[in-house]
């Protein structure tokens, strides 16, 4: 007996159609986009943990017009000088000629140059169990160091270590930084910020809580100079000591703190609207200002300012997953500035294989160039003649 085509044709239909969700699937889909939306109204609810400032940043420096800014290739060339710091924050030099630089992980090396000034292998100088950010030698040949976690130190030719300073006016120095030593052994240096640690909260917030310290060998006392700097960083005295330099790294922006003269004990901006965060400042032979600029303009968070709402909800992520926000952008860049704050010329590296600058120090024809984590690893430097 034939098949009836009718029953036939709904058999197939059935077959082909799909299948609708069970009343099961329907009720956990359900229940996701409840707790999903009771999550968005918590989130919403809770306070958030700053109350951010207003800010409307300058339009920040054009790579592409002509012009000091335009970007070049000079810091591409850049060859390994060695690769035991994997973060070298700061270099400096001895009087023979030795760099000494510091790693995140507490280690200072020290690096000799045979007589062509090739490079030899890296050895450990100290350990101070902590960060060795800013380091520089004083008349003494005794290593002044700004640790981030210890403090204001001094290491002697051995290696000894001997904490200068860890408070000033019966409060803790929270995050020591970089620093520069004047003739008279005068040690000037930041003290970032009383968060105690580098964090995107305080760039969401974009209130100053840096300072600028100045610490007397004579008397053993540490002074403040100045408040109120948005993330204090690089410190480099002028060739005559009339002033000293601190970089507001959040402020895109060096700040001139005057040490002599009608101006004495007042302070002005020596240069604005920088390329992106100025980090280390380091004074050549020439009296000139070299800055290392840890990363370009973030343009999120140049946004992010004018809006005190978008900050502070921002600030209630998770720290881990707002790291990416503030990662620094695989392009190196580094610049230099005359004595008067007017910049000569900067340095890049548009392919990214160094990045993250930290310091650029001009040393015997070439500049050296460190970096910090989040940065490419290694220290580098390139000829000067480019």
């Amino acid at each position: 007996m034939p098949n009836n085509p009718v029953r036939s044709v709904k058999s197939n239909e059935g077959l082909n159609s799909p299948k609708r969700p069970s009343r099961k699937a329907r009720r956990v889909v359900l229940s996701l986009l409840a707790v999903m939306l009771l999550g968005i109204i918590i989130f919403s609810l809770v306070p958030s943990p700053i109350t951010p400032a207003k800010w409307i940043a300058p339009t920040g420096p054009s790579f592409k017009e002509p012009g000091p800014w335009q970007q070049n290739n000079k810091l591409s060339s850049a060859e390994l000088v060695t690769d035991a710091p994997k973060s070298p924050e700061f270099i400096t030099f001895d009087k023979e000629g030795t760099l000494y630089t510091g790693d995140s992980d507490g280690k200072i090396y020290k690096v000799g140059f045979d007589a062509d000034g090739n490079p030899q292998e890296a050895q450990v100088f100290a350990d101070t169990k902590g960060t060795p950010n800013g380091l520089k030698f004083d008349a003494n040949g005794d290593l002044i160091v700004t640790d981030i976690q210890k403090g204001l130190l001094s290491i002697n030719p051995s290696g000894s270590i001997e904490v200068l300073a860890d408070q000033v006016d019966g409060k803790p120095i929270y995050l020591a930084n970089e620093l520069d030593i004047a003739q008279d052994g005068s040690i000037y240096f930041s003290d970032t910020s009383n968060y105690g640690k580098v964090t995107f909260k305080e760039i969401a917030e974009n209130k100053p809580h840096g300072r600028l310290l100045k610490y007397d060998p004579m008397t053993k006392q540490t002074t403040v100079l100045l408040e109120g700097l948005y993330f204090a960083n690089g410190v480099a005295l002028s060739a005559d000591e009339d002033f000293v330099l601190v970089a507001e790294s959040y402020h895109y922006q060096l700040t001139r703190y005057w040490l002599k003269g009608t101006k004495k004990g007042t302070s002005d901006i020596f240069v604005e609207n920088l390329a992106g965060f100025p980090d280390n400042i380091t004074r050549d032979e020439h009296g000139q200002f070299w800055v290392g600029i840890f990363t370009n303009r973030i343009s999120f968070v140049d946004q992010m300012h004018r809006s005190p709402w978008l900050a502070g909800t921002m600030a209630k992520l998770p720290e881990s997953l707002l790291s990416g926000a503030s990662a620094p952008a695989k392009h190196g860049l580094a610049a230099v500035f005359s004595p008067q704050g007017e910049l000569i010329e900067s340095w890049h590296d548009p392919e990214g294989s160094l990045y993250g600058v930290t310091t650029a120090v001009s040393h015997n024809g070439y500049l050296y160039i460190g970096t910090a984590p989040g940065g490419s690893q290694g220290l580098h430097r390139v000829l000067l003649t480019k």
